[in-house]
């Protein structure tokens, strides 16, 4: 067997600690370091955003058709990013993105109907924004949802 010096041995040792750790993390590891998690954004033509109304043409945002998908709106104009599911035909979800705990994304688990932080901890959240467990401090804040045609359009009068 080939000998190695201690410190050949040290930082071999750190370097593979450090690679095992940001893999073992969690499935999006990069969301621990970068608090961006893998939901899509939005199309930005296929929404409009007023006062107090975020209206979304889902003619225009093809993404959000199949039942359990999701897009994120990350729009200056907003203080609170969203984060949109079409939860059941026809039943669309609006919550706020950023987990309570450390404000890195959450994303939406269509087999588990529930949001998950993408970080470490990996705080869960009903639909409605309630948490269920983890370290986060608080519930998502949710916002009220309407069709009306093709549109969907959501109330965004306490975004903040």
């Amino acid at each position: 067997m080939k000998k190695i010096s201690r410190r050949k041995f040290i930082i071999g040792s750190g370097v593979a600690v450090s690679v095992a750790g940001g893999c073992m993390c969690t499935k999006t590891g990069r969301a621990t370091l970068t608090g961006v998690g893998n939901t899509p954004a939005i199309d930005p033509a296929a929404y409009t955003i007023t006062n107090s109304e975020l209206r979304i043409d889902l003619d225009k945002e093809p993404r959000l058709k199949p039942i359990g998908s999701a897009v994120k709106i990350l729009d200056e104009t907003l203080k609170v990013p969203l984060v949109i599911v079409q939860k059941e035909e026809g039943v669309y979800i609006a919550t706020s993105i950023k987990c309570t705990h450390r404000g890195v994304e959450v994303e939406y688990r269509p087999e588990d109907k529930c949001f998950r932080c993408a970080s470490l901890g990996g705080s869960e959240f009903k639909t409605d924004g309630t948490k269920i467990k983890g370290f986060a401090k608080g519930p998502l804040k949710s916002y009220p949802t309407a069709m009306e045609g093709h549109v969907l359009k959501i109330d965004i009068t306490n975004n903040e």
